[in-house]
């Protein structure tokens, strides 16, 4: 596999590239399509960066907290099969998948696991939502409208 450059240095190539010489003399209506692009690519850039390891971190996040889930007697079916399931993935779209579906059943559980839980539950909503900010990270704004 080749892994240098990364998709992310090339990406940035790209938008470099875009942003200087290929906006030369282009009218102000291409100009601003060009800088959406730039954006757009920026923000597969950050995502290339980042995406496996936010998606690595949460989880874990998720499979450490349905097992409390378990281990507290609030665990139904749905949620240990969403457990096997993060440990049976192998690769990131499942990964994010299983994930995506513990948290739903512990949030379909809510305040009834107890206060504990539920806040930490809440601080993984939290990080999910801050995850997903910093991959978009603005990049889809059109231009004019930063």
């Amino acid at each position: 596999m080749i892994i240098s450059p990364s998709i992310s240095e090339v990406l940035r190539g790209i938008i470099h590239e875009m942003g200087g010489s290929l906006k030369d003399d282009l009218d102000p209506v291409k100009s601003a399509q060009i800088d959406t692009i730039i954006g757009v690519l920026g923000s597969c850039a950050m995502r290339a960066d980042y995406q496996s390891k936010f998606i690595f971190d949460e989880a874990n996040a998720a499979k450490s907290l349905g097992l409390a889930y378990v281990k507290s007697g609030h665990a139904p079916a749905a949620l240990k099969e969403s457990l096997s399931a993060i440990d049976a993935s192998r690769d990131d779209n499942s990964l994010y998948e299983a994930a995506s579906k513990a948290i739903s059943v512990m949030s379909d559980i809510g305040a009834a696991a107890g206060a504990g839980l539920s806040e930490r539950l809440f601080a993984l909503l939290e990080q999910r939502l801050a995850n997903e900010a910093q991959i978009i990270g603005g990049g889809f704004e059109a231009a004019g409208r930063g």
